[in-house]
């Protein structure tokens, strides 16, 4: 997945490679223009329409989430559903 992140010269963005949990490239300040929507409200959705983009995107999101919550509620022991 290439990065996206605005650049001035591309209309479609940075098209370097992605990774991580931003998915920003080796590029610091791309890595925060990632984050930027997340801060800003009114970007939210266009953060996350990727996410949600095909079935592949859907299921690998919600295994994230999912993996998320799991590590969360192991690391607080007092959490017990009844």
């Amino acid at each position: 997945m290439t990065c996206g992140a605005p650049v001035r010269r591309l209309e479609d963005g940075c098209r370097n490679n992605a990774s991580g949990l931003l998915l920003g490239c080796h590029i610091r300040q791309h890595r925060w223009q990632k984050l930027k929507p997340l801060i800003v409200r009114r970007h939210v959705r266009e953060f996350c329409s990727g996410l949600f983009s095909d079935g592949k995107a859907t299921v690998v999101t919600l295994a994230g989430v999912g993996s998320f919550v799991s590590g969360l509620v192991a690391l607080v022991p007092g959490v017990v559903v009844h």
